[in-house]
């Protein structure tokens, strides 16, 4: 009960002192003072201001960080979808310059026929190099058929179909091998798949140099007589050496085409016909 009374005491003297220092603010009895005290106390509002004003505006412009770190995302995501169209774009421009070239090559000699098919699936090891077309054995694609680039250059063979699609052995394939001979002075050999999906030539007999060009031989009847296989890089060994290593590079960037021509009209002597 003590205790009650004291703190009722010291509330009453606060209220007091309160209500005095009002009236005489008011009549002007305290001016001296606070101007003294507002000297004294000028100096801590000054390091005050400078202390916690930059923490201030931190926290005023954290609402403000939150909208920019957002428009960077939608930025980002914008500049995504830009980038992706873009290489959309590219694709289907260089898809039109395949069909552009393959008709420049079709309306050619019109007995040799074509029948155009994109890229679907591609399997490529060190040891293997096979695409899948999108046409098959519905558009009259058989076994054995010789497919070539938009460029007519030779790229592989079918070896297996389905109703709705073809699987083509390309020419790097380590299975692959295309009796050949070398433009304008008959040097025959056998093109064939290397590991890593490189092309070499075995030369039978003649002579062979860097920049000469090699086309089908048609021996064997799997392919038409000169047809384009690609130019030769490198030639090592002697006119001593029984054979020469030789390299090639095709004719056609194989691993980035996305169109393909099935040539229609050969019908290669070692195709089966029979249903």
């Amino acid at each position: 009960m003590l205790i009650f009374q004291r703190y009722s005491w010291w509330v009453a003297a606060m209220v007091g002192l309160a209500l005095l220092l009002a009236v005489v603010g008011q009549v002007g009895v305290l001016s001296p003072v606070q101007g003294l005290f507002l000297n004294v106390a000028s100096p801590f509002e000054k390091v005050l201001n400078g202390t916690f004003r930059p923490i201030a505006g931190l926290l005023s412009n954290a609402g403000e960080v939150g909208a920019i770190r957002d428009e960077n995302s939608r930025l980002r995501l914008e500049n995504e979808d830009l980038r992706n169209q873009i290489a959309e774009l590219q694709q289907n421009a260089a898809q039109i310059d395949d069909l552009r070239e393959a008709l420049n090559l079709t309306q050619g000699d019109k007995s040799v026929q074509y029948l155009a098919g994109s890229i679907v699936h591609r399997d490529a090891s060190p040891f293997t190099d096979v695409v899948t077309i999108d046409r098959g054995s519905g558009d009259g694609l058989q076994v054995g058929m010789v497919v070539l680039s938009t460029k007519g250059t030779l790229m592989g063979k079918i070896t297996k179909v389905t109703k709705t699609n073809a699987f083509v052995r390309l020419i790097t394939d380590t299975q692959s091998r295309v009796t050949a001979e070398v433009l304008g002075t008959g040097a025959d050999g056998s093109v064939r798949g290397t590991p890593g999906r490189g092309l070499s030539f075995d030369l039978a007999q003649g002579e062979i140099a860097v920049g000469d060009t090699l086309i089908t031989a048609g021996l064997g009847g799997s392919y038409p007589r000169g047809l384009p296989i690609g130019r030769v890089t490198s030639v090592s060994g002697s006119n001593q050496d029984l054979y020469k290593k030789v390299t090639l590079e095709p004719g056609v960037r194989i691993s980035t085409a996305e169109t393909v021509l099935v040539l229609t009209s050969f019908i290669p002597e070692t195709l089966d016909l029979t249903p």
